[in-house]
């Protein structure tokens, strides 16, 4: 990314940089400056450069600079790259740490009874109600360089490490996500079973298959959209979907774009020996209609051990309700890049950069945190097959 290309970012950074340029004389003006001098605008020679960059690392004013490039790329980065488990995994925030409830109240939504000629309307339905809680947690990592590698390296140390905090934070939100629905051992227990208890009303539901019909195939991911199709609710009605979301490993890529094309090759007939041409011809594959969206999660096969290819299926989140949650802590849905201040002081008493390190070691340390939790909440709303 073209360093000024970072300007844009300025309005959404955390409060931890965003607050202190406020702080600083011409901050703007200055990290105008200090980006065309990373990127080298001017076409200045090494040498030069070299020189500009380590005076600039002398003044006040750098930590600050040099942290707000980081921030802004790692806020760039991340939210230029879109898991796509967001598709099927609602997402929320929360207020803080306290624990987060989902409450699901049903019930009243049952077809209405006929009611005689002059008769009392029955009382004949209630309201229940239920609960899930999601608690969240902090996720993060601290690194640390030395002194002599800021000076050695001219900060090329420094090139992607908002680019690597960005894919470590997309990828701990992306397995947290796959954790929900799977364990080491397959299915995850809290979501699938044959049965499970409803969590949020007294009912069980059946969404975890095994066998024959368990096979990754078009006819069995047409009898799974079947399957869920007949679930109901607490009501006894039937549960809406208007469109399903099909998860696969790796090694089911291809017989998934096989199953979700919707024109199938059909080769028959043919001899080499006597000269016969095959036939070939095309056939409409229905499955597609019911719209269905395809992923691959890479984290399927490292979370679950039990080398069986499994394969899940949940509905969109157009339906009414979801079958996971994860929430982030409100006003800080990124992830956070920081440093830690020096603990030490010139001779004279005047503070130091953060960039020339702490007392003991030299040692330039910085931390990445990232907030967030999840949970379980509606069984209705997806199925596991066990592959073979």
């Amino acid at each position: 990314m073209d360093f000024l290309e970072l300007m844009e970012q300025g309005g959404k950074l955390e409060t931890s940089l965003s607050d202190v340029r406020h702080r600083i004389a011409n901050f703007d003006e200055k990290l105008v400056k200090f980006i065309e001098l990373c990127a080298n605008k001017g076409g200045y020679s090494s040498a030069k450069r070299t020189y500009l960059l380590k005076e600039a690392e002398t003044t006040a004013d750098f930590p600050y600079l040099f942290g707000t490039v980081l921030e802004r790329q790692l806020y760039a980065k991340y939210k230029a790259a879109v898991p796509d488990w967001r598709d099927y995994i609602k997402v929320g925030t929360q207020n803080d740490f306290r624990p987060s409830w989902i409450l699901g109240v049903n019930g009243l939504q049952g077809v209405l009874p006929a009611v005689a000629l002059r008769g009392e309307y029955p009382n004949d339905a209630a309201l229940v109600d239920g609960k899930v809680q999601i608690i969240l947690g902090k996720f993060g990592r601290e690194f640390g360089l030395a002194w002599e590698t800021l000076i050695n390296d001219d900060l090329g140390a420094f090139s992607d490490i908002a680019e690597r905090y960005a894919t470590a934070a997309l990828r701990s939100e992306y397995s947290y996500a796959t954790g929900l629905y799977v364990t080491a051992t397959g299915p995850h227990t809290q979501m699938f079973g044959a049965p499970i208890a409803h969590p949020l009303y007294t009912a069980n539901v059946t969404n975890l298959f095994s066998g024959a019909g368990s096979v990754f195939s078009i006819t069995n991911l047409a009898a799974a959209c079947s399957a869920m199709r007949r679930f109901v609710d607490y009501d006894g009605q039937p549960v809406i979907f208007d469109g399903f979301e099909l998860i696969v490993p790796p090694i089911l890529e291809i017989p998934m774009l096989q199953a979700l094309n919707p024109a199938n090759i059909i080769q028959s007939g043919g001899d080499s020996s006597a000269g016969a041409k095959p036939q070939i011809r095309s056939s409409s594959n229905t499955v597609p209609m019911l719209n269905i969206t395809g992923h691959v999660n890479p984290y399927l096969p490292i979370i679950d051990k039990t080398g069986r290819p499994s394969w899940y299926l949940f509905g969109k989140l157009t339906n009414s309700g979801y079958a996971a949650r994860i929430n982030f802590l409100r006003g800080h849905e990124s992830p956070e890049l920081c440093m830690k201040n020096p603990n030490k002081v010139a001779l004279g008493g005047a503070s130091m950069s953060p960039l020339e390190g702490d007392y003991e070691s030299d040692s330039i340390r910085w931390r990445i945190r990232h907030i967030f939790g999840g949970n379980q909440v509606d069984p209705n709303y997806a199925c596991a097959f066990i592959g073979q």
